[in-house]
């Protein structure tokens, strides 16, 4: 087998892993290496896209195996993508995997991971695989555990920023497992200002291990720190077990619609004819009605639209889609619901008149009539598609053109509404890693409408609240700045709180200068 046919054995997305395939790479990794970190980084070009083929997951996992020092640049640009970005391109592999890309990799490049580990605009659990990282690097003899410690005192006593996030878990469970002289006062301190989180581990549990673990007893596979890298085929075995054993629908558009049989429909009102066994069949085909239909059929159940009418067939596609969503939005199955609603979406843009300009008129003008008032219906879709969007690349992609295309389809849309889809816009963008388009957006917003309290607080928690959200470095004294325009130019900030949003940001910055005001331990 050549390499580029070992190569193309990789892509299929099959539950057998292809065991030649990567014997031959391995075999021959000079050359199949150049090929494989070329592959990650086409990957990295287009992260927001869906895997087109399982080369990419097989590529980062064999340049792990490999120790491929190519790869490690790359593996720097995956931990500094957004959040969403980072989540749909590795998924479960940033807690399970990703340490041991770093530490296989790095070859000493110690600083470089200490960078990711420090920085509060990454991703929380991509900071702690950095620092998972150097405690494999540690365990395999690449980094002095006395330097580890030492650096993980630093941390937790000033070098962490003072936010509650998984970086400090894990500063907690690193230096309890290396029994670092001086922690013991930092780990309860973590705990005691709600730094570190209780869900993960309790301060006992923390403590307990602290004050059993000793330094000669640092071995990765038996500690709580992670569990080993052994293979390629090992660390690919979930995605391998699964590909191709997933139950699709051979259509699933009708498998989303397929809620709809469950729908309250209507039947008009009909009389069944009076019609003996040997006259001709009310059906019309000619036969003796005892030889053909024998019962009449009843006229076909009805959708009815919130005027009480029968959907028009021209609406029939658009409301179908439009119900179905909130039939899966009932049984709380949100995706579909959202599937549902975009297909809606799609076919409101088809059938609607241009001459629209208002959705609150659609009823009354016949533009459209079916399960639930058009302006409710899109009030409703936008609530679950900005929830969504915090979830999902795409959601968040097809937000960010969707609440452009509302205010532009609709010109007589409320200005307040269009305000607030501008703001919605913004923050969709700054999930997506755009954060200063996303800034540039909310400024601009300010400018043009200034007496509009919504962007003055989306920029304020976005600089302090929603900062590790949004993958920005938290500035709270530009967040308190922003409140304070609030007050002075905005007419609404009773809508938007201003005032307790000003209040539990001086709570903020109290809890910070408690904080750095601490005795040392």
């Amino acid at each position: 087998m050549t390499i580029p046919e070992a190569i193309d054995a990789l892509r299929p997305f099959t539950y057998k892993a292809p065991h030649q395939a990567l014997g031959t790479i391995r075999a021959h990794w000079e050359e199949a290496e150049p090929i494989l970190v070329q592959e990650i980084g086409n990957r990295l070009a287009e992260p927001k896209a869906k895997d087109a083929d399982a080369l990419f997951l097989y590529a980062i996992h064999l340049c792990t195996e490999m120790r491929s020092t190519k790869a490690f640049p790359h593996f720097l640009r995956i931990a500094r993508l957004p959040n969403l970005l980072l989540d749909h391109l590795l998924g479960d592999i940033l807690t399970e995997t990703f340490s041991h890309m770093l530490a296989r990799t790095c070859h000493g490049r110690i600083d470089d991971i200490k960078a990711l580990v420090e920085d509060p605009t990454l991703n929380e659990y991509a900071r702690s695989a950095a620092l998972r990282s150097l405690l494999i690097c540690a365990t395999e003899g690449g980094l002095e555990v006395t330097h580890l410690s030492v650096y993980c005192i630093d941390l937790l006593d000033r070098k962490l920023e003072c936010r509650a996030s998984n970086i400090w878990n894990t500063a907690v469970e690193v230096v309890s497992i290396l029994h670092a002289p001086g922690a013991l006062p930092l780990i309860k301190a973590a705990y005691a200002h709600d730094l570190a989180n209780t869900f993960m581990a309790t301060p006992d549990e923390m403590i307990d291990l602290y004050m059993s673990a000793t330094p000669q007893s640092l071995t990765l596979a038996n500690s709580m720190a992670d569990r080993p890298f052994k293979s390629t085929e090992s660390a690919m075995f979930f995605f391998v077990n699964t590909w191709g054993r997933e139950s699709k629908p051979e259509d699933k558009n009708v498998d989303l619609l397929d809620v709809l049989r469950e729908r309250i429909q209507v039947r008009p009102v009909t009389r069944e004819p009076s019609v003996s066994r040997n006259a001709p069949c009310p059906c019309g085909s000619g036969k003796k009605f005892k030889k053909c239909c024998r019962t009449f059929a009843a006229p076909p159940l009805l959708t009815m639209s919130v005027l009480d009418k029968p959907v028009r067939d021209e609406h029939l596609s658009a409301n179908d889609w439009m119900q179905a969503g909130y039939l899966h939005q009932d049984a709380n199955h949100q995706w579909k619901a959202l599937e549902c609603w975009e297909k809606s979406w799609e076919e409101m843009l088809r059938i609607l008149p241009q001459d629209l300009q208002n959705p609150a008129e659609a009823e009354t003008s016949g533009a459209f009539e079916g399960c639930e008032y058009l302006e409710t219906w899109l009030a409703d879709f936008n609530a679950l598609l900005l929830d969504r969007c915090q979830y999902s690349v795409e959601a968040a992609t097809f937000a960010v053109a969707y609440l452009a295309e509302v205010p532009a389809r609709f010109p007589g849309l409320a200005d307040d509404i269009k305000l607030d889809m501008r703001v919605d816009q913004a923050g969709c963008l700054a999930l997506l890693g755009r954060q200063e388009e996303a800034v540039s957006m909310l400024e601009e917003t300010i400018r043009t409408n200034p007496d509009f309290a919504k962007p003055y607080a989306a920029l304020s928690d976005m600089y302090s609240f929603d900062a590790m959200k949004f993958n920005i470095r938290p500035d709270l004294t530009s967040a308190a700045r922003y409140l304070q325009m609030a007050t002075q130019q905005a007419k609404d900030c009773d809508a938007y709180k201003i005032q307790s949003r000003m209040e539990d940001l001086a709570e903020r910055e109290e809890d910070m200068r408690e904080w750095a005001n601490r005795k040392a331990p």
